[in-house]
Parts: C-alpha cells; structure tokens; sequence
C-alpha cells in the first residue's frame, strides 16, 4: 500500500468529498461552483484557499499549497501519507490491510511499536501494584485502558527478547529508540516504569514516555521519553492529539498541560480538548523556538485558541510564559489558567473536578495575567513600571494588531495608574532597543506578488476559460468564434507562445475560472470578447513600445533604411490597437 492508485484509496475517494474532509477542518465559503477558505498553511485575511469539488482538489493562490483530501490531511495533521489513509479510512469505514514489502521499513518500525504497546499493555495487566498506583491517582480503568497505558517491568531485555523472537531485527529496535546499544549489548530503554504512548495524529504510537515505579533510584529520571527517531521528533507533536483533535476544533480552544497524568484526568473528567507537552516539547527558549512553532502550528490550524495550565510554582508560570510569547507571535489568542501555587492539574481534578472547570473558564489573557501579577506584588509605580518594560512589553510586541496593543497599554494604565502617555513613549523606545527575539517566517502573510501585470491578470482569467472550454470539447461555438478572432489579432506565433506559457498552470488556471461556469453562457462569452480585446491591446502595446525602442536605438546607429521599416512596423500595430479599442466602443 505505497501508492495512491491502490483499491482502499480510491474507494475512500469515492465515499469521502472533499467538501466533506476540508469543511471538518476549516471554515469553507460557497464560491459559485467553488469553495473558498482562509488559507490554513500561512496566515491570511482574505480568502484565498480554492476548493473545487468537480476536481476534487484545493488549491491556494496565496501559497502554492495543493493537492487532494490526502495531501491536506497530511498537510494539516502533520503526518505523512499512511498516517492519512489511516485517518481518512477510519472516516469512510474502509477496511485496510497493510502487507510488508520490501524497502517498506516504516510500516516494520510502526509495527513494532504497536507490538511494543501491546506487549506493555500484557505486562500492566499483571501488575497489580503498578493498576493500584494509577486508580490511587484518580484513574479509572477506563481511561487507562483508552490511553494503552502499560508497564515495562524490571529485567534487562524482556521487551528486545520477546521482540527479536518475532523475527524484528536488533537495528529496527534501536531506530526506534526501544533499546541502548553497549559494549556488553544491548538492553531495553525501558525498565521499571509506567508506560505511556505517544502517537501520531493518526493515532499511530511513535514514542514513549515511562515513568519510574517500582523501585527508587537516586540516579535515573522520574520521567523517561524516547529520542528522536525516524518515526518521533518532538518538535512535531503533542501527547493526546490524536484523542484531543477533534474536540479542539468543535470547542474551538485547546487546553496545554504539562504532564500525562494531567491529561488524562482532564480527559477523564470532559476536558477532552486537552493536550500534553510531556514526553514532546513545546522550548527551551525563546531564542530557541522551533519546537513551539511546530507543535503550536499544529494547534493553530485546529483552533487560534489556547489556554496554558502548567503547574502553579515559579518554573511553570515561566514555562507558560514562554510558549505564550511564540504562541502570540503565529497570531494566537493566549490565555493563562491561574494554578495554585505548587498545584498541578492533576492535583487539582483529584481534589476537586469542578474547581479545574471553573479555573480553566476563569483563565486571563497572557498580558493580563502579567500586569494583574505585578500590580499584587509592588504599589510603587516606578518597581511597576520597570517590570511592565521587562516583563510585558515582549508580549505585547508580539501582537499582530496595532489596536490590541493600544488596548493592552490603556488596560496597563487602568490598573497601574501610569499615565499612557508614559507608556506608550516607553513601548515605542523598547521596540527601537530591542531586537524582536523570535523570527517566525512559517507564520508571515504570504503576500500576493505586487509586481503582477495587469497583462497577467487578464491571461490568467482567459487562459483559464480557455483551458475549462477544451476540456468540454468547447459547448459554445460563440466563444471558439472569439478566441480565434483573437489569434488572429496577435498572431499564431504568439498565441502559442500564450499557450506555452500558461499550460502548467492549466488546472490551477481552470479550477480559479470554473465559478464563472455558473452564469448563463451569453455572459461567458461577453466576458471572453471583453478580455481577449483587452489582452490583444495589451500584447500589441508592448510590441509597439519594443519597435519604438528598436527604431531609435536603429536611428541613433545610422541605419535610416531600418529605422523606416521598424517605423512602418510600429504604425501597423498602432492601427491595430485603434481597430480594437474602436470594436470595444461598438
């Protein structure tokens, strides 16, 4: 199953539209025959995501991005392309079966992490201690069993042994980082602890996270993750966003806790828009950001919305701060969920599930959290505004909107008493000293290219007609009649070059026309006379203008002979420019 000419493809093809798919995703608005979008690859305002259900593809005039139901579920979800047949196959009720092929290797590597899951899975089941640990923390047999939490008992080798005597080779294993590889040999990554898998979008497992139960150790961490590895970067998901997904975009926000068992107790208690950065990563720094854009994009493109609940102390209100930072700068709303100190979600849904309800529905915008924080800690109105510099000004840089900005230091003037004459003049020096921190190219407008002709537009336009009319075996004589008048207007030679120039972009061209389709054939071809009259003047006046220049440069070399003749040449294209703005005037 590597291609996408096999039978389970083109049967989901049949069962799933693409109006269908992409409205689960995103926003879609009716455009004649078309669909249009907010492009969700680049951050747009105007629409510029085409979706044509007779092609059954998209295209986006502001990106490039393109392509069928599979290449955006890859696109939007981060996966590659069996994780979308996965995904869209679940959708369609089509079964798959999967046959090992050679070269396939990463259908071999998704498989042993499966096997490794379920070996987990077996091993927790036996494990009464580790099942009495878990429901001690508010877990229910459920949820344990929803999340394939396992166990990876004590020994060196149960897992590597029972894996290899399935046949899996010992490089496979280690490429997916389920073994260490010594000098004595080899031996599990994972020993002694509580496993938690990390899967896909898809909801395919490509890691794990283990925690240490079972015995005490001064020398190894509490929290095991899994290295990165041909299957798992932790630069491009989150924990639970297979389960969360949906829910984020039907809620329309994203809660981000820090560890498993804060995830899965929200999700245990309704809060199923829930994910974790534990056993992935959000930064490190600021300076350091790629992570978070990753992680966070993903999180944008199903909803603009999030709420940071890290853990009350000091390193997780940084921690929050510093994703909020990269989440404002890709254009995100941000609010902070305000933890008790020392608290963590799970703490705090064991002692009490509605208090995580009311904090999450109480949670503060990032900059108003921040200037609520300094106002509790200092009435001195010079500690207050060395700290709302250093502190807030970041944040509030980063926003996109000149108004939020405003908003934001009128709201420092509310609550501090600072003039905003002051804290504006401050801002406006701050941004002048300091140099933006992060540099997030994924997320700048892709800007449509100023330097389009107006020659380009039109061709475009009737290029696209042209190309729609050859593919109906040209319906309407009237508009044949047209283009042919046109091709004698600026001559074969040219018009094929015309055609040369704009057959790649036949399908782009085609599926931006085909809401024209939708109007009565008279119009279509009163449009197509308007623009080939319009391209014809603008070709002609372009090789006049090359003629002109071609009989002065003749003239300044002394060649009159050839200067007459390119002359006479530039007076024959006039009159034809004069015949054509005559026929417009009719």
């Amino acid at each position: 199953m590597n291609d996408r000419t096999n039978s389970p493809v083109t049967e989901i093809k049949t069962r799933l539209s693409i109006v269908d798919v992409l409205s689960s995703y995103i926003e879609l608005i009716p455009s004649g025959v078309n669909y249009k979008a907010k492009c969700p690859f680049h951050n747009e305002k105007t629409p510029s995501f085409f979706i044509s259900p007779v092609r059954n593809g998209y295209y986006c005039f502001g990106c490039g991005a393109k392509g069928d139901i599979f290449s955006f579920v890859e696109n939007f979800e981060g996966v590659d392309f069996k994780g979308a047949l996965k995904t869209l196959a679940e959708r369609a009720g089509v079964p798959l079966v999967y046959t090992k092929q050679e070269g396939d290797n990463r259908t071999i590597l998704y498989e042993i992490m499966q096997i490794a899951t379920e070996y987990y899975i077996n091993e927790f089941a036996k494990s009464n201690e580790a099942r009495a640990y878990l429901i001690s923390r508010g877990l229910t047999d459920e949820t344990i069993k929803s999340f394939s939490v396992g166990y990876a008992p004590d020994g060196w080798r149960n897992l590597s042994d029972h894996l290899i005597k399935n046949g899996y080779k010992q490089k496979d294993l280690d490429a997916v980082g389920l073994i260490k590889i010594s000098e004595k040999g080899i031996y599990d990554r994972f020993r002694s602890r509580i496993m938690f898998p990390i899967s896909d979008s898809s909801g395919r497992v490509i890691a794990f996270s283990g925690r240490l139960f079972g015995k005490e150790s001064d020398t190894e961490a509490k929290y095991l993750n899994s290295p990165d590895t041909v299957l798992f970067n932790k630069s491009n998901v989150l924990f639970g966003i297979d389960k969360a997904k949906l829910s984020i975009r039907q809620r329309g926000y994203a809660v981000i806790v820090e560890g498993q068992m804060d995830l899965l107790l929200s999700h245990q208690m309704g809060v199923t828009n829930t994910v974790a950065v534990s056993g992935t990563a959000l930064s490190s720094s600021v300076n350091d950001s790629e992570n978070s854009i990753n992680n966070l994009g993903l999180i944008r493109r199903l909803s603009p919305n999030v709420i940071f609940a890290f853990d009350g102390d000091s390193a997780g209100v940084r921690a929050a701060g510093r994703s909020a930072l990269i989440a404002l700068s890709l254009d995100m709303q941000v609010k902070i969920a305000v933890l008790p100190e020392g608290k963590d979600p799970a703490d705090i849904i064991f002692a009490d599930p509605n208090e995580w309800k009311k904090i999450l529905t109480n949670a503060k915008h990032i900059i108003s959290f921040y200037v609520d924080r300094i106002c509790a800690e200092t009435t001195d109105s010079r500690i207050r505004g060395r700290k709302i510099r250093e502190i807030v000004f970041p944040y509030i840089r980063a926003l996109k909107s000149a108004i939020d900005q405003s908003a934001y230091i009128k709201e420092i003037t509310s609550k501090t008493s600072i003039p905003e004459s002051a804290i504006s003049t401050d801002f406006e020096n701050y941004k002048k000293e300091q140099p933006m921190q992060i540099k997030i190219d994924i997320i700048e407008e892709k800007k449509s290219n100023d330097n389009t002709t107006r020659r380009q537009m039109i061709e475009a336009r009737l290029f696209g007609i042209i190309f729609k009319q050859e593919e109906d075996n040209w319906p309407d004589e009237n508009i044949k009649k047209v283009i042919y008048e046109f091709k004698d207007l600026v001559g074969s030679m040219v018009y094929d070059d015309l055609i040369k120039n704009n057959i790649l972009l036949k399908d782009t061209l085609a599926m931006k026309n085909e809401d024209w389709y939708s109007k009565e054939m008279n119009v279509i071809a009163r449009d197509v006379s308007e623009l080939t009259l319009n391209l014809a003047e603008e070709i002609l006046q372009e090789q006049a203008s090359n003629l002109l220049n071609k009989h002065n440069e003749e003239l300044s070399l002394g060649e009159k002979d050839k200067a007459e003749e390119t002359l006479k040449e530039h007076q024959k294209i006039i009159t034809q420019i004069h015949i054509i703005r005559n026929r417009r005037r009719e």
